[in-house]
């Protein structure tokens, strides 16, 4: 049987931040648009297709919760490799690249003068996290899998 080996908080960690993401588009779906412009939101909402994309992210972050629980967990090892590195890589690289354009957004409006004091810019930097946390995890568990 094949240890957890490493640390198990980056994947506890990973697990955590899809959960609260997983609520978070629950909580817009129900109409509360908590961290978001409320106006916007109560438009964009109005559109069904827009609704059905909520749920949908939020039934992917409930099984991105699971992956990073099934990185650190024995019950994870019944599942192959294979599968659970091409999951947790495809999660990182999904997270970083969101992130990291949302952040070179950012940079790109501050260099050009434009107000960057937008909450929603925050997100950016969350998508970010997020593919760290999914990176960490990833990177224990392919640690642990070689030692064996």
């Amino acid at each position: 049987m094949k240890k957890t080996g490493g640390t198990k908080t980056a994947g506890y960690a990973a697990a955590m931040w899809a959960l609260i993401f997983a609520l978070l588009h629950v909580v817009w779906a129900m109409g509360w648009y908590v961290g978001l412009p409320a106006e916007e939101m109560r438009k964009a909402f109005q559109q069904t297709w827009f609704l059905v994309y909520d749920l949908i992210a939020a039934g992917m972050c409930a099984v991105a919760a699971t992956l990073a629980l099934a990185l650190i967990h024995q019950w994870g090892r019944q599942l192959p490799d294979r599968l659970l590195v091409f999951a947790g890589w495809s999660a990182t690289v999904i997270l970083g690249l969101r992130g990291i354009a949302g952040v070179i957004k950012i940079a790109y409006l501050g260099i050009t003068g434009e107000d960057i004091a937008n909450p929603l810019f925050l997100w950016d930097f969350w998508f970010c996290l997020g593919a760290a946390l999914f990176g960490f995890s990833i990177w224990n568990f392919r640690r642990a899998s070689i030692k064996d």
